[in-house]
């Protein structure tokens, strides 16, 4: 019989295992695992809050009852190497790239164990295709992490785990019988709860962000300069990095 543990346990190893196969350092610490009700009243919601043409789980996978949420962490040096400077540092680039190829390798070993114990699951792959009118994806990985009570959203529009903003996120859904885990209720962001920090913003050197507002063209603006650079990775990051909430919950 499959568990919660054999699965935290199983995506552990094969982190160790890639690492060692692929003869690279380890960018990432321990993973999180939590799991999302298929029909919770915020995923269905999902079709107001995030695109209106957001796929629900039941277009992924038949009969579904969770939604497996990993989030995995970097290590605080490939932060580190990114705090300042307009672009993206190469590390910053390589750890984006790497996490990737984990990703697609770990979503098969899952869906491969949770298939071995009887069960079915399903990567989202197709469900993934981004907008770039709206600059918004139709399957919102960080949304159904919240709604799996991984974290809250903080005013950078990542989501602060226990363990901190500064990672990747990705979901299978599936048919286990799990229990799933309820969303946070507490805001795990500074300023949204008390008002206070706002450093992301100050680390935010195109404008897209601000205290009250979240300017998507200026960002994907940016994320293209560094693609440009760095084969094709949209990315920049400058706004998880050196914050009270890069690596924990503040």
């Amino acid at each position: 019989m499959i568990t919660k543990e054999i699965i935290q346990s199983e995506t552990e190893e094969f982190i160790e295992d890639y690492c060692r196969r692929n003869n690279i350092s380890r960018i990432w610490q321990t993973p999180l695992i939590r799991y999302a009700d298929a029909f919770h009243p915020e995923i269905r919601a999902l079709q107001t809050i995030v695109i209106e043409n957001h796929r629900m789980p039941e277009e992924i996978l038949s009969d579904p009852t969770v939604i497996l949420a990993y989030y995995l962490p970097f290590i605080p040096g490939v932060a580190k190497s990114n705090i300042g400077g307009g672009l993206a540092s190469e590390c910053w680039a390589k750890a984006y790239q790497e996490t990737y190829k984990l990703s697609k390798e770990l979503n098969n070993r899952l869906i491969q164990l949770i298939t071995d114990a009887g069960h079915r699951a399903a990567f989202p792959a197709d469900a993934s295709s981004f907008d770039e009118n709206v600059l918004k994806s139709r399957w919102s990985h960080r949304h159904i992490a919240k709604v799996a009570g991984l974290g809250t959203f903080g005013i950078n529009q990542m989501l602060i785990t226990e363990n901190g903003c500064c990672g990747r996120y990705y979901t299978i859904v599936t048919d286990l019988p799990f229990e799933a885990n309820a969303p946070l209720q507490e805001e795990n962001c500074l300023y949204k709860s008390k008002e206070k920090c706002g450093v992301c913003v100050k680390h935010c050197f195109s404008g897209a962000l601000t205290t009250e507002r979240f300017d998507r063209h200026k960002c994907y603006e940016t994320t293209l300069r560094n693609a440009a650079i760095y084969d094709g990775s949209e990315i920049c990051g400058k706004c998880v990095v050196g914050l009270p909430c890069s690596f924990k919950k503040p």
